[in-house]
């Protein structure tokens, strides 16, 4: 077929367009002049500088694309854009978009990038340009895959922006799994453009105007098989590829240390395509070294030689209420937080029947279901930091204190008032063995529903509580409820809550926001607690905080006096503190300032009834003799002295390798599972 010019045909059609298309560019670059230029007076000449680059950028692009590319474009007798043969000195085409995408992500996510070693910034396009190749041949088209390669990185650089910005953790493959939650809450917070933003966004649209006019040029132009065969090559290159990254220590033997506790040092220091790849690769539920199913056994049928009934009390409640409350949290427990009024009066009254303190949990800033499956299970999450369980791990049903109390006459329920598809919770309360489960969705009018920070407030939450609890009592049901509250979730940005409370000292909207929010939460549990005082049946409630908020760093540095990387290990525990009281109208032990972990929570609670307790959680309770609180930085021993998970003792690490196995047998093992273990058969 005869291939020819397109010389100086420039159609209608293709003027309308791509004059829309430049002018839409240079109008999106001035109105964002501002951002790009910044009002400090030391970074203005830098944005300027860069604010003219981009112009320079703009205008450029757009007449090499006008008076260059286009007339030289090669198109058939059609006038269809023509294939042409691909060479080798076309791969620099290649090799400078994949060097633009590495820059972008980390300018967009990390000014100080340039401190990285030259070989780790070589490693980053080495892997884009990997990516590249493979879309090359699947499509058999330099210009697709450039493109595909472009709009991927450069969407994503803004992705792990604001993921970052909003929850102060990464982004993570994890998360492409829990998208449809992000999804529901991200209406919550508000998104500003930065200029790194504003830089990614104008030259995406410079670069991808080249790109479409660029000639098409391909490995093949004819042949069937010869096309079949690349492609075929591609996917035997990706299997290859995928069980090379997966089963070999290539990051390792390149000197990366994957920090699966605080992924943002891995993205940091040795770039965010390879951090994520490299945070990505743990994502597999794995044994612990030396695990195996006899060894198992071994460790659970030792554990109940010593085992000693729960004598604490031998009031059964009738009704047992667990809430996590999101984004509670003490920051005076960090350091001298000093209000205009108490923002926590009611809980920090609570005494009578009241054991209190703090509970040691493995997030900060989001994460929720990690912590929820830890005080239902028993279970540590600091086994796969980067994972939810829920998510990555359910495939069968799993033991918990639902099945434990299930197994003794109670009904049970799990309620949040969003939607219920977040963290995959609709499946994985099923395998729980959750009977209902209640979401925004169940909140009728004649619940008298109220909203705060734009999701229903806790004070309907716990009056639907109130509500659900009366109705199994009059149907003669003792009954387990467990409710992830909603109102207190992230997006302090938005002005949508009275500001009741105020710190001392330090001006902020998104703190004063917060606090506010945990005023009106402590209102809420005064309603709650005051309601079943003297209720007739008796009634125990536990709740806990999930994590901490994303709170700016110059305010919780403001309260502890002191950076986070300055403190010592036991001080930085505190950030991963957060508070938790188990209260009943009868008769219980009281204790205050208790340090705890979340995974013991629930058996603390159960040895604050008369009912039977499983052979897991007398190890639980066992191992707390041990180890009373855990987390993934460390662990505080028997003495009350914390240490990380490579300075403890060797009989410290080696009950937490049995811990291990254990829950590995219960989470991932199904035709070898210690059943008898997990539950009360």
């Amino acid at each position: 077929m005869e291939i020819q010019n397109r010389g100086r045909n420039w159609s209608r059609g293709y003027k309308i367009f791509w004059s829309i298309y430049w002018v839409c560019v240079l109008i999106f670059l001035f109105t964002q002049r501002s951002i790009v230029i910044g009002t400090v007076e030391m970074e203005k000449q830098k944005g300027t500088v860069v604010f003219v680059l981009m112009l320079v950028a703009v205008v450029a692009s757009a007449a090499v694309c006008t008076f260059v590319l286009h007339p030289l474009d090669k198109v058939d007798q059609k006038g269809k854009p023509a294939r042409l043969q691909i060479w080798p000195w076309h791969f620099a085409i290649m090799l400078a978009v994949d060097i633009w995408c590495f820059f972008i992500i980390e300018y967009v996510n990390d000014t100080e990038f340039v401190a990285m070693e030259w070989k780790y910034r070589i490693l980053n396009v080495v892997f884009i340009l990997i990516f590249s190749l493979l879309a090359f041949l699947l499509f058999n088209s330099l210009k697709r895959a450039l493109m595909l390669i472009l709009s991927l990185w450069s969407f994503i650089s803004i992705a792990f922006y604001f993921v970052y910005l909003f929850r102060g953790e990464p982004l993570q493959l994890i998360d492409f799994f829990s998208i449809s939650t992000a999804a529901t809450v991200s209406g919550s917070y508000t998104y500003t453009l930065t200029r790194g933003i504003v830089l990614d966004l104008v030259m995406y649209f410079c670069i991808l105007g080249l790109l479409l006019h660029m000639r098409n040029y391909v490995l093949f132009r004819k042949g069937l098989v010869r096309k079949i065969l690349m492609r075929g090559g591609a996917v035997a290159a990706m299997i290859f590829l995928y069980s090379f990254y997966l089963n070999t220590n290539w990051n390792g033997n390149m000197g990366i240390l994957t920090d699966l506790f605080a992924p943002i040092k891995t993205y940091t220091e040795y770039g965010t395509t390879v951090g994520f790849l490299c945070v990505a690769k743990y994502m597999r539920l794995s044994p612990p070294d030396g695990y195996t199913v006899s060894e198992t056994k071994k460790i659970a049928e030792d554990s109940t030689k010593d085992q000693k009934e729960n004598t604490t009390t031998n009031v059964k409640p009738v009704n047992i209420i667990a809430i996590m409350n999101e984004s509670w949290a003490d920051f005076s427990y960090i350091g001298n937080l000093q209000t205009n009024e108490p923002v926590m009066p009611y809980y920090d009254s609570m005494k009578e029947n009241t054991i209190k303190g703090h509970t040691q949990v493995c997030i900060t800033g989001g994460g929720t279901a990690k912590t929820e499956y830890e005080f239902l299970t028993g279970n540590s999450v600091k086994r796969f930091p980067a994972m939810v369980p829920y998510v990555s791990y359910f495939t069968h049903d799993q033991y918990s204190i639902v099945s434990t109390l299930e197994s003794q006459g109670y009904k049970t329920a799990a309620m949040h008032p969003y939607k219920g598809s977040n963290w995959n919770r609709e499946t994985a309360y099923r395998l729980l063995g959750f009977d209902n489960f209640y979401t925004q969705d169940d909140f009728t009018q004649d619940d008298d529903v109220q909203y705060i920070h734009s999701h229903i407030s806790d004070m309907s939450n716990y009056k639907k509580i109130v509500k659900l609890v009366n109705q199994e009592n009059e149907a003669g049901n003792s009954f387990f409820l467990f409710d992830v509250t909603m109102q207190n979730h992230g997006g302090y940005t938005a002005d949508d809550v009275d500001q009741v409370i105020s710190v001392d000292g330090y001006d902020n909207d998104v703190v004063n926001r917060f606090l506010s929010l945990e005023k009106y939460s402590d209102d809420a549990l005064q309603y709650l607690i005051e309601y079943f005082k003297n209720y007739d049946e008796p009634t125990l409630i536990i709740m806990f905080g999930d994590h901490y908020p994303t709170m700016p760093e110059s305010f919780t540095e403001y309260v502890s006096g002191a950076n986070y990387d300055s403190l010592d290990l036991e001080q930085q525990e505190h950030y991963y503190a957060t508070p938790f009281f188990i209260w009943a109208n009868y008769d219980i032990p009281e204790e205050q300032n208790v340090v705890t972990s979340t995974n013991y929570l629930s058996t603390i609670l159960l040895e604050q009834t008369g009912l039977k307790m499983t052979d897991y959680n007398y190890y639980l309770k066992n191992l707390m003799t041990e180890i009373p609180a855990l987390n993934h930085l460390g662990y505080e021993d028997a003495n009350g002295n914390w240490y990380s998970w490579t300075d403890g003792s060797e009989e410290d690490l080696n009950y937490e390798w049995q811990y291990e196995c254990l829950q590995y047998n219960e989470l991932a093992e199904k035709r070898n599972r210690l059943d008898w273990f997990f539950s009360l058969g």
